[in-house]
């Protein structure tokens, strides 16, 4: 019976497309996430809490940076692909505008980057980690991650993220020695990203994208003003995110920097693996459907949300229970405190994955744009406070207090967004039907 409704659901093509991409995905990530598992338990140890701390730092600063030349482009220009797809001509338009608004973006980044290592002391005394770790910009201009999100092609995605950890690893261990070298894991994690990046580009001209078109300003400034407010969304998300390891930097010691990152890379490592696969798939198709048929959009949006949870809270259980054997496997005996850490942060695969659901999935579909930068807004804010005020006396536990009660502050926003809408995502008679139907091999 319950093969009967897997085999319907299969033959059904609105689920298809979503379903075969999450399998090539899952394959591929449980590869991309098991890579740094088995490279984190290696660097941390030859390098030690006070250089990984260093090299988080310097890593989230340049965030800051990749957050420009992206834009929010895997967001808004991922949805304008998904719209002109079947239009070679508009394709290649919206490509070449992308890639070109990106470099300029790039231009930019590099002048800003080029003040703040001269002008901020701390920067400026580990100048080497940080110019090493703004390479990776490279390979996320050139990289087209919006173009295969919107052409639902994100098995070459995962393939050339694969590729990245793959090179990481390899030359981990094969230049990584003792901890005077740790400048090596910043260059390597720079040169993997170009490596990818170079090979995206190459396949999408050949392949998706064949006719070169040169740069518009015209076309430049129209980018830029399509995506501004996503890019603003992005940033806020992202600044909190990123704020919090940049923010612990500057108030406490390099080690605190590594005890919060070595927790935080394990909670980051499981959730990619159990949401990434889904969600990264689910969000053009949800688009699509939610331009052309509406309530098949919301009814997708609710069954994830039901997958969601079904799916994540064994998984932050797990963290929560198992927090100190797995620090002590990966992390090893220098990083107990980090401990506290993937306990504070073991609730994010649900709390997160509800998030993405309902505020990347549902209400950035619902061209609610506007709400979704309020509440991203008012969770900056509410983040950096309790960073400015935690981080000092608290350290490591501090920030991710402070994270995970923004996390939470967010997902609950972007359920009233939702709700407000006119959406019930907790409608229980549709999940029971949904269910049931399955059960009794009804159409699904």
């Amino acid at each position: 019976m319950i093969l009967n409704s897997i085999k319907r659901i299969w033959k059904n093509p609105d689920h298809r497309t979503v379903i075969s991409n999450t399998l090539s995905l899952s394959g591929l990530q449980v590869a991309n996430t098991l890579l740094p598992l088995i490279t984190v338990p290696y660097v941390v140890r030859v390098i030690g809490p006070a250089n990984y701390g260093l090299i988080a730092f310097a890593q989230a600063f340049v965030t800051y940076f990749v957050l420009l030349v992206n834009y929010g482009f895997d967001l808004s220009a991922s949805r304008e692909i998904a719209q002109v797809r079947d239009d070679n001509s508009k394709l290649n338009e919206v490509f070449w505008s992308v890639l070109w608004t990106k470099s300029f973006l790039f231009l930019v980044s590099t002048l800003m980057f080029a003040v703040a290592l001269t002008t901020i002391p701390q920067l400026r005394a580990n100048r080497q980690v940080f110019m090493a770790s703004y390479l990776v910009l490279v390979g996320y201009v050139a990289f087209p991650t919006w173009l295969f999100q919107g052409m639902e092609k994100l098995g070459m995605t995962a393939i050339l993220n694969f590729i990245v950890k793959l090179a990481f690893t390899v030359g981990i261990f094969a230049f990584l020695r003792d901890r005077n070298q740790y400048i090596v894991v910043p260059l390597l994690s720079s040169g993997g990203q170009i490596l990818a990046g170079g090979l995206a580009v190459i396949y999408a001209t050949r392949k998706l994208v064949p006719d070169f078109k040169g740069p518009k300003i015209s076309k430049i400034i129209g980018e830029l003003k399509q995506g501004w407010t996503v890019f603003v969304s992005t940033v806020f998300i992202n600044f909190y995110t990123a704020s919090n390891t940049v923010i612990l930097g500057f108030f406490a010691a390099q080690e605190d920097v590594g005890y919060f990152t070595g927790g935080l890379k394990i909670v980051l490592a499981i959730q990619a693996l159990v949401l990434y696969p889904l969600v990264q798939a689910a969000y053009p198709h949800i688009g699509k459907l939610m331009k052309e048929q509406r309530e098949k959009g919301l009814a997708y949006i609710k069954k994830m949300s039901l997958v969601i949870v079904a799916v994540t809270i064994p998984v932050s259980v797990g963290l929560l229970v198992l927090a100190p054997f797995i620090v002590r496997i990966v992390l090893g005996p220098e990083f107990v405190p980090s401990v506290y850490v993937l306990r504070i942060l073991s609730p994010f695969p649900v709390v997160i994955g509800l998030s993405n659901v309902w505020g990347i999935q549902g209400v950035l579909n619902l061209n609610e744009d506007r709400a979704f930068l309020r509440t991203i807004i008012v969770g900056s804010v509410l983040n950096l406070v309790l960073n400015l005020t935690l981080a000092g006396p608290l350290k490591e536990v501090g920030t991710s207090l402070s994270w995970l009660f923004t996390e939470i502050y967010i997902t609950t926003a972007f359920f009233f967004v939702m709700r407000r809408s006119g959406i019930e995502l907790f409608d229980i008679a549709f999940y029971k039907n949904w269910i049931h139907s399955g059960l009794v091999s009804r159409e699904v």
